[in-house]
């Protein structure tokens, strides 16, 4: 790759996100980032500078959107992302209590995960080693705790990605990501940014009419460049990727756009009505306003005239500013003829402020009816019906994304086998049983009559039980069968055990 090459340029499919990456980014940062763009809030045509620039720095935002993805991405995280598997390797387990090398745990760690997956509708994962120098031993290995770890790339920052089919299934060939970080001067003080790109590659092979036919296996490089506009880029790190292969994971919630690594957001209406919320929210601000301080118009009035210097330095007239306020006399003197002027105040009516206010409040709800979350507020016009169908909604959308996560997850822990050696494929538990807001959970009761009946066992009645948070997550099998062994008399039989496990066997006893 040559030193001259823009390693921060963008794809095709990155280009045609960027501008739903921008709107939600946008909104997720609040008012001050959303009064800094000017295509959020139009100028008005024959609006002056000032007028634009005092209404644009005192725009109402109600982040609403925030709270649509925050209530979305929490939900399935209300039970702990875990390992089910019980014989899962040592090595893989040391890994859930810290997959990124920061002591973050696999819970935390998908959490940030399916949010910005659910935000940004793709997000990504990347399983990486640490660097090994040539001929280090298993020894070497451990005493620098060497160990694979996972990195979360957000999708702003996977500046190009490509796949190909090989050996019958998608694998990615080829990806950029933006690392540029800030670096502190020796002083201690003084920051420079520094752009740094990571490239992963899989060269293609291509038989001799020039069809590719393979691709070799992975490596990658490292490339750095200051903050000077004559700096180039340095090549600073490369090497193979030793398990061969790419380790990306993305998690997408859109409906991904063909063999394109364009996403469909399924949050773009919701983003949209957003934008149009504030719009509403602040011209309904700008008309109260006007209605609490009305404009002053004088009618049959020449008004006074002051001398003030303009912009180029000459000189110009302009009517004088005319005070209001409790504490202001204004005057309408008669001419020669005894006719005389007139004050009166031009003010929005009561059915336009109305109106505002009844578009802001539409426009909340139709974000909260396509965000898919049953109002908290204003359920008065909704049957229970129609809030327990809304509530299913959301349950079915969240609970299709859960079950992606999962997924995902199990494939990075695949990549993380890889990295160790080991063969093994973990399963990971995500908890995809979302409930819903509306009603009750008979579950429970089902499961209990299901183990009275003989219809399940003691162990899948404990799990099922802990599954839907009626047993804590903390809750072990074999540490409570020894302790019902302690709660018997003697040195029970297996029968014994069986009978006090048993609640029909147990209401007989009683």
């Amino acid at each position: 790759m040559a030193d001259n090459t823009d390693l921060l340029s963008t794809s095709g499919d990155y280009q045609a996100m960027v501008p739903y990456w921008t709107m939600v980014g946008t909104i997720m940062h609040g008012a001050a980032a959303m009064r800094k763009v000017p295509k959020f809030l139009p100028q008005f045509p024959n609006e002056s500078n000032a007028n634009y620039k005092y209404r644009r720095e005192n725009a109402k935002f109600t982040n609403i959107y925030r709270d649509i993805v925050e209530n979305l991405a929490s939900k399935p995280f209300t039970k702990e992302v875990r390992l089910v598997n019980e014989s899962v390797p040592e090595p893989i387990k040391a890994v859930v209590e810290d997959v990124d090398g920061q002591g973050n745990h696999l819970h935390a760690f998908a959490t940030q995960y399916f949010f910005n997956g659910v935000n940004s509708a793709i997000d990504w994962l990347l399983v990486d080693h640490t660097r090994l120098p040539e001929g280090a031993t298993l020894a070497d290995e451990r005493k620098m705790g060497a160990r694979p770890f996972w990195v979360r790339i957000a999708a702003t920052d996977m500046l190009a990605v490509y796949s190909a089919v090989v050996a019958g299934k998608e694998q990615f060939v080829y990806a950029r990501m933006n690392e540029t970080y800030v670096r502190r001067a020796e002083n201690g003080i003084d920051e420079e940014t520094v752009s740094r790109v990571r490239v992963l590659v899989r060269d293609p092979i291509a038989d001799e009419a020039g069809h590719v036919t393979d691709y070799a296996p992975a490596r990658y490089e490292v490339w750095e460049k200051g903050s000077d506009a004559g700096d180039a880029w340095q090549l600073i790190e490369e090497g193979p990727i030793t398990i061969g292969v790419i380790a990306l994971v993305p998690f997408i919630t859109g409906r991904r756009d063909g063999s394109s690594w364009r996403v469909l957001p399924p949050l773009n209406d919701v983003a949209e009505l957003q934008i149009e919320h504030y719009q509403a929210e602040t011209n309904l601000k700008m008309a109260k306003e006007q209605t609490a301080f009305p404009m002053l118009a004088g009618n049959g009035i020449t008004p006074p005239m002051e001398v003030y210097e303009k912009d180029d330095g000459t000189r110009g007239q302009r009517p004088v500013t005319v005070p209001i306020g409790p504490a202001s006399v204004l005057y309408a003197p008669m001419n020669d003829q005894g006719q005389h002027g007139q004050w009166q105040y031009i003010e929005p009516t009561a059915a336009s402020l109305k109106f505002l206010s009844d578009e802001v409040d539409k426009l909340e709800r139709q974000m909260r009816e396509i965000g898919r979350i049953p109002l908290t507020a204003g359920t008065a016009g909704m049957t229970q019906i129609t809030a327990m169908l809304q509530s299913q909604k959301v349950s079915s959308a969240v609970q299709a994304w859960a079950w992606l996560l999962k997924d995902a997850l199990e494939k990075a822990f695949k990549f993380t086998a890889m990295w160790l050696n080991i063969n093994v494929e973990p399963t990971v538990f995500v908890n995809t049983n979302i409930a819903i807001d509306i009603g009750t959970d008979k579950a429970p009761e089902i499961l209990r009559g299901m183990r009275q009946d003989g219809d399940l066992s003691q162990q899948t009645y404990w799990e099922e039980m802990r599954e839907r948070g009626v047993l804590s997550q903390e809750f072990e099998a074999d540490r409570e069968i020894k302790r019902l062994e302690e709660e018997l008399p003697g040195d029970p039989g297996d029968d014994e055990l069986a009978a006090a496990m048993t609640p029909p066997a147990r209401i007989a006893a009683e």
